[in-house]
């Protein structure tokens, strides 16, 4: 009987350890907490200016750290928000030049959606927000390509479409951040 006490409070000292650092993990799978150093509060504040520059204040704030998260860093990455985003672009391409000529024809929708999908034209659009800066990659990853600054921008698009649940303010950022890199037929 004296043993069971010293085992059952060993237990139960795990078992709120355990939940504690369940508690403190991020949606990254890290159980590192960074909101006591600089490096955190610099990428707050940089998440925060971007907030402002996109015209879109997230309710839930891992939607656009994860959309910020490359696959090199982390498990839960933006992938998937970079899918949605990409499709929310191509769509909102597509609508603005139809409510603008609805006479226009497949090809010039078709050229409207290649504008919005291109690799150059994404990441020229993210490297004016400044995304190669605060996107989180693994060491050994450059985080300036075009291809990991494009596809955190494209999760940002799809981020904002499932915080806000409206392709319709997925578009809106869109519009406001590719803004000067589509072709006039579009803006």
């Amino acid at each position: 009987m004296p043993l069971l006490f010293p085992l059952r409070l060993a237990l139960t000292l795990l078992c709120f350890f355990l939940l504690s650092l369940d508690r403190n993990q991020s949606a990254y799978g890290s159980s590192i907490d960074f909101s006591s150093s600089s490096s955190s509060s610099s990428f707050a504040a940089a998440l925060e200016t971007l907030q402002k520059q996109i015209g879109y204040q997230f309710k839930t704030i891992d939607l656009l750290k994860q959309a910020l998260t490359h696959p090199s860093y982390s498990q839960e990455n933006n992938r998937a928000l970079s899918i949605l985003g990409l499709s929310s672009a191509e769509a909102a391409a597509s609508l603005r030049l139809l409510s603008i000529n609805a006479d226009a024809s497949a090809s010039s929708i078709s050229s409207a959606v290649a504008d919005a999908s291109r690799l150059s034209t994404c990441a020229t659009a993210g490297k004016r927000l400044g995304i190669g800066a605060i996107v989180r990659v693994a060491s050994g990853t450059d985080a300036s390509t075009p291809s990991v600054i494009c596809t955190a921008l494209r999760g940002v698009v799809g981020a904002v479409a499932v915080d806000s649940g409206s392709v319709d303010a997925a578009a809106k950022v869109f519009l406001t951040v590719y803004k000067s890199g589509l072709g006039a037929a579009v803006l």
